[in-house]
């Protein structure tokens, strides 16, 4: 049997017909959606229709949840401190047909069913609730642990937006994205294909581009916040939002922040170009997800890494984590700046810890952010000990436990070589795997 899977469609009726176009021509047996038909979106009546018609087994997602309650919307109303939601959760309240209010109250939170012996089991959020998101960054024994609860051998769930298939303990795990608004800065419509056999389960993630002019000509005539406007066509959650451009680019404006607040340039310039190098061979040579925006982000945290070290040595690293916080400046979501930010502070001294404000805050997969770009920015800074610029280039090889790290010097780099070892105790945890220095 072949499924397709969905989730998150959130209202957004383009992406979904370009789903159910695309997934036409591959060919599936039945349509199963895991929840967040309507909310964010400017079409809840058309998709939840669609889905009602089409689709052979359906759960309610938290957003479908809250909006077919006048009791919820008003609390909405009352206690949120986000005008985007007051707006759109009260819009969609307004704006549902009487059909669709009672067709969105009728799905059942849960689903399951038994095929070729394999329990499969349906939640938006996770087994604990619909609010309680499960991610690629999850560890496997809270996922194992999750699934055993509810005696699952296949986990569907949505919720969190990404995409991901994990094996936990005898379970598998799977979250086919979001149709509707994908949170990962790829604006196509994100669902899966599962291949369901007495032999086992195949999953396909597929990823389908689509027109975005009708949704984002929608929510203008309806007056939709631009901040909602911005993060549907910028893929990301409105936390994430990239702000309009301010003039030159990104790198430009930390070093124009750099420069005015009196940095090391020469210092700063070698820790982000060594740093560009370490992180293009951790994408190369171990197959993690490490993109080019994460690759700027780093950049960008390399060059004000000491930028508090103008208002004095001690304590500089948490001074920089402030400045960057503070700044007005940079073209930076508000989660970013919060990951450069911490990228500065954890440059120097202590390791991310949960005990820590603003890393507890950030979402898991923007904590492992942290770890792998923090990890990465500590060694760069490592290996350029003496200030100098010794080490004139880097090349990384990969075996199944270590990672050796040649260096090329003008000099003794020595010192170079000892705190690089000294400060690679991150990425050794982020990666999994020792590093080793040689020239």
């Amino acid at each position: 049997m072949r499924i397709l899977l969905l989730a998150d469609i959130h209202a957004n009726l383009p992406a979904l017909n370009a789903v159910l176009d695309a997934a036409r021509g591959i060919g599936y047996d039945e349509l199963w959606c895991l929840g967040d038909l309507v909310g964010y979106g400017p079409f809840p009546n058309e998709c939840a229709r669609i889905i009602q018609k089409q689709a052979t087994r359906v759960i309610c997602g938290n957003h479908d949840a809250k909006v077919v309650s006048a009791k919820k919307i008003q609390q909405i109303i009352d206690q949120s401190k986000e005008p985007y939601k007051v707006f759109v959760f009260s819009w969609t309240h307004r704006s549902l047909a009487e059909d669709v209010t009672g067709y969105l109250k009728a799905l059942p939170e849960e689903a399951s069913l038994i095929f070729d012996g394999r329990r499969v089991v349906m939640v938006h959020g996770s087994p604990e609730g619909m609010n309680d998101g499960l991610t690629a960054f999850t560890p496997e024994a809270r996922l194992a642990s999750l699934a055993e609860h509810v005696q699952a051998d296949v986990l569907l769930v949505g919720h969190t937006h990404g995409a991901f298939s994990r094996e936990a303990g005898r379970a598998l795990v799977v979250n086919p994205g979001s149709v509707g608004r994908p949170f990962d800065g790829d604006p196509r419509a994100s669902c899966m294909i599962l291949e369901m056999t007495s032999k086992g389960i195949e999953v396909f993630t597929q990823r389908v581009a689509y027109d975005m002019t009708p949704v984002v000509d929608e929510m203008r005539k309806h007056d939709f916040p631009e901040l909602l406007i911005r993060a549907f066509v910028q893929a990301r959650s409105p936390a994430d939002v990239i702000p309009e451009e301010n003039k030159g680019s990104l790198i430009e404006q930390a070093m124009a922040l750099g420069s005015h607040e009196g940095y090391e340039k020469p210092h700063a310039m070698q820790v982000a170009r060594l740093a560009l190098k370490l992180f293009d061979a951790c994408a190369l040579s171990h197959g993690y997800a490490l993109n080019s925006r994460e690759r700027m982000l780093l950049q960008v945290g390399a060059l004000l890494h000491d930028v508090g070290i103008s208002r004095g040595t001690k304590r500089h690293h948490k001074v920089s984590r402030d400045m960057i916080l503070e700044d007005k400046t940079l073209s930076l979501s508000d989660r970013e700046r919060v990951v450069v930010a911490l990228l500065a502070r954890y440059h120097r001294r202590s390791l991310p810890k949960l005990e820590h404000e603003h890393y507890a805050a950030l979402p898991d997969h923007h904590k492992v952010m942290v770890d792998r770009l923090g990890g990465i920015l500590r060694v760069a800074d490592g290996l350029d000990r003496s200030h100098q610029a010794l080490v004139k280039d880097l090349a990384c090889h990969v075996d199944e436990d270590v990672v050796h790290v040649t260096l090329t010097a003008d000099g003794d780099v020595s010192a170079e070589i000892e705190f690089g070892k000294f400060k690679s105790d991150l990425l050794e945890q982020a990666f999994g795997k020792r590093i080793e220095f040689s020239i």
